[in-house]
């Protein structure tokens, strides 16, 4: 077994998750855990995602636990909230760790790596 395949093993489980299959959903997960928590058009313009296909991944991430949608009336509109939960940290921190356990840069000892530090922590 190369030193790769442990690593590629872990990015694997995590990806055996249906609704974590789909690179919109992990970029949502990641704009949040960066920010813990964001307005759904903050979210929108962060992502580049139509608001039709936000709010489709957005349920998808909230049925499985790893977002908490709240709305708030605000006068007279709503204000939808989008909060990263710990299981969507967790995940977060999981797949930036896999990731850094993989061979990334040149051959010549030099890994790049991901910081997990820019991540809230409990």
């Amino acid at each position: 077994m190369t030193s790769e395949q442990d690593p590629l093993k872990k990015l694997s489980s995590i990806f055996n998750d249906r609704t974590l299959k789909s690179s919109p959903r992990l970029l949502i997960l990641m704009s949040l855990s960066l920010n813990k928590k964001l307005g759904f058009t903050e979210l929108s313009r962060l992502t580049g995602l139509a608001k039709g296909s936000l709010g489709n991944h957005l349920a998808k991430l909230n049925s499985a636990g790893y977002v908490t949608i709240v709305e708030h009336s605000f006068f007279s509109s709503k204000r939808i909230t989008i909060q990263i939960t710990e299981k969507g940290l967790e995940t977060v921190r999981k797949y930036i760790s896999a990731i850094n356990e993989l061979e990334l840069g040149e051959k010549e000892g030099k890994n790049s790596t991901f910081s997990t530090d820019i991540i809230p922590q409990k």
